[in-house]
């Protein structure tokens, strides 16, 4: 009897088996389906109305010293030594240092004189902000005409910085330019402006 069951399933599976291996698959490799995608240009905005404030401040140190000689030790002594410091808004670069010497004020003296002058140049730039996406701060430039070459000077997140330099450096020809920063590495360059000057 059991014998009989297996042969009967045998002969019911056996034509499930053929029709289902010939039925094809209703999946195929050449199926498509669109991606909806879209890359946008990213521009990064230049510092707007770049202006710069600059000007000399001259200051002078004069330093007087007397001494007196004694006419008969020829013994030195300091009978004063002073120094005054003055400033003055320049329209030239000045640098230097002079000595003079002469007699007095009062007999066995003589007094020195020493005049040094130093000019700075004091700058401020300011800019209106870029309104870039990112935006993470600004670096403020030197363009130094005589080398034709660009030095940074600072970096900030502000949008005014002031700055005092030796005026000695008027002499490569210096103008300013500002540059965004973003977070993403993307910069751009404002304008340049007029050569600086006393």
């Amino acid at each position: 009897m059991t014998g009989i069951r297996r042969a009967l399933v045998l002969v019911g599976l056996t034509p499930a088996i053929m029709i289902g291996a010939a039925i094809p698959a209703s999946a195929t490799f050449a199926d498509t389906a669109k991606v909806a995608a879209s890359i946008g240009t990213v521009k990064v905005a230049a510092p707007a109305a770049v202006t710069v404030d600059d000007s000399c401040i001259t200051t002078t140190v004069t330093a007087k010293r007397t001494v007196r000689t004694d006419p008969v030790t020829g013994v030195q002594t300091v009978t004063s030594d002073t120094s005054t410091t003055t400033t003055d808004v320049s329209a030239s670069n000045v640098q230097g240092s002079t000595t003079s010497t002469a007699a007095g004020p009062n007999a066995y003296e003589t007094t020195t004189t020493t005049v040094t002058k130093n000019t700075n140049l004091h700058v401020t730039v300011s800019w209106s902000a870029s309104q870039s996406r990112g935006v993470n701060g600004y670096v403020v430039s030197a363009h130094l005409g005589v080398y034709n070459q660009v030095t940074p000077l600072l970096t900030t997140t502000a949008t005014s910085v002031s700055r005092v330099e030796d005026a000695d450096a008027l002499s490569m020809n210096p103008s300013v330019l500002v540059t965004t920063t973003t977070t993403y590495g993307w910069t751009a360059d404002s304008a340049r402006t007029a050569v600086l000057s006393c």
